[in-house]
């Protein structure tokens, strides 16, 4: 039986013990307004500006959170956004943010779909899509091939897959760093065997890139930024909880430092 540390499954897990409504919340102020990825729109910019998108080209986001890239992608280039998640939470947010999209940003309420579901068991039609796009979520995943699998099926024949995700330095590793990775549920690869579980499955142009410099740089500006938040990070959560946060970015660094974690960007296509 799988373990989810107590709980009945592991959406129950995620909202209770990673991604509670206040954690989430926490998060935004971070990462930045509808964001709660690295980097929030500044690498969300950065990723995006190299694909080849039209207004009429359709995504699946893949761990939407609450939001952030579908709405870029929605706003910026025209996109019809199917945007899914495991987490009850986020997508409540996420609604949240929605809303407000459409009423000052001019989004299109047809433009973003967000629908609560498991990307491991949801099914779409072949060539769906014509990008497959996915932010720190396949993580989570240990049956990634299978996963793979699907989205090449779900894209347009020439369609882009675009994914970064958490990886990991070489083993054996730290036993502090394998707590950690067991405590949060992940499946971490390096990046080389992240890249030939695409190629495996049957992706071509496959670019598997190490990015954990941008990471760490990210990490920093968001440190710098919870530290400069500090008074209303007490007013909205507590002490408990600021030193909480703090401590773990101070902790993400380490592990980046020590090579335990490292940050993968992943660039693929379907054949045509």
């Amino acid at each position: 039986m799988t373990d989810y540390h107590g709980y009945a499954t592991f959406q129950e897990f995620l909202d209770n013990v990673q991604y509670s409504r206040i954690g989430i919340l926490s998060y935004e102020k971070i990462f930045g307004h509808t964001y709660v990825s690295t980097g929030g729109e500044d690498t969300t910019n950065d990723l995006c500006s190299a694909l080849s998108l039209r207004p009429d080209s359709s995504v699946l986001d893949i761990g939407c959170g609450i939001g952030g890239s579908a709405f870029y992608l929605a706003r910026k280039y025209g996109c019809r956004v199917e945007a899914i998640d495991l987490s009850k939470n986020m997508l409540d947010i996420g609604m949240e943010r929605l809303k407000e999209q459409v009423e000052k940003e001019g989004l299109r309420e047809d433009q973003v779909r967000l629908v609560l579901a498991d990307c491991t068991t949801v099914d779409y039609p072949e060539a769906s899509f014509d990008l497959v796009y996915s932010r720190d979520t396949i993580l989570h995943i240990a049956d990634k091939a299978t996963l793979y699998q699907r989205c090449l099926r779900w894209l347009k024949p020439g369609g882009q897959l675009l994914v970064t995700d958490y990886c990991c330095g070489e083993k054996p590793w730290p036993d502090d760093y394998a707590a950690y990775v067991k405590q949060r549920g992940y499946h971490l690869l390096t990046v080389p065997e992240y890249g030939a579980v695409l190629s495996s499955v049957g992706f071509t142009d496959v670019e598997a890139i190490d990015f954990t410099d941008r990471f760490r740089r990210a990490l920093v500006d968001e440190q710098s930024r919870v530290v400069g938040l500090r008074e209303q990070f007490l007013k909205d959560v507590g002490e408990q909880m600021y030193q909480y946060i703090l401590d773990g970015w101070g902790a993400k660094i380490g592990r980046v430092d020590r090579g335990c974690q490292r940050w993968g960007l992943f660039k693929a296509r379907k054949p045509l």
